[in-house]
């Protein structure tokens, strides 16, 4: 084998070891957003009901922590894969440094309206925490019946400091 045929197979050798990402179990591609904010009585409030007897949603699937209580602390998540129907929306939480995260589990069997439907998570009542509350960290997974992660995106500080040193 030559020296230039040497260098040659080690150049695709490198060039194929990096197009492919390192995929954990703490972030697999399949949410396209999650986007978080805290929403007020007034935020949530809507005209309509004065019509309707019940609350309407529009084209996104709504899930909270206390069903009848609105006002709290929401993510906005949009999927880039179709959940299977008997999946399960996964949304983990740091409330405060050196805690476990709070695990919210939904079943993913209604699918949000398309093109402009999301999947609502909210942390109400007790939850939402107070008023200037932000959560220190968090997950949100997309998994199947047997608990594999279909999709996952977290926030910035998600993880170990061994994860992190893996980036």
């Amino acid at each position: 084998m030559s020296q230039a045929s040497a260098w040659a197979a080690l150049a695709a050798l490198l060039l194929s070891g990096c197009d492919t990402p390192v995929v954990t179990s703490d972030e697999v591609p399949g949410i396209a957003y999650v986007n978080e904010r805290r929403r007020s009585e007034a935020d949530v409030a809507r005209a309509s009901e004065a019509f309707y007897a019940k609350e309407h949603h529009g084209s996104d699937v709504v899930f909270r922590t206390e069903e009848n209580s609105r006002p709290g602390y929401y993510f906005f998540v949009k999927l880039d894969v179709a959940p299977p129907a008997d999946g399960r929306l996964i949304l983990e939480v740091v409330r405060a440094e050196n805690t476990p995260p709070e695990r919210y589990d939904f079943a993913v069997n209604l699918k949000p309206g398309f093109p402009f439907g999301e999947y609502v998570i909210g942390l109400t009542g007790k939850q939402s925490g107070d008023a200037k509350w932000r959560p220190i960290a968090w997950r949100v997974s997309l998994v199947d019946a047997k608990g594999k992660f279909l999709a996952s995106k977290h926030s910035f500080l998600w993880g170990t400091p061994s994860d992190l040193a893996r980036r």
